[in-house]
């Protein structure tokens, strides 16, 4: 099994990381592989290019 955790914040290395880091080591006591993705501060889809 692996998940994918998303950090949304506009703080890379925020609180939200600190808080998707520990439940990274909890997943992986319970041999979960995972992945991060870190979203950035721009906007994902710009609507005015539909």
């Amino acid at each position: 099994m692996k998940a994918l955790l998303v950090n949304g914040s506009p703080h890379k290395d925020g609180c939200t990381f600190t808080a998707l880091t520990e439940v990274v080591r909890t997943l992986h006591k319970h041999d979960i592989e995972t992945d991060m993705l870190y979203l950035g501060k721009g906007p994902i889809l710009d609507v005015s290019d539909w």
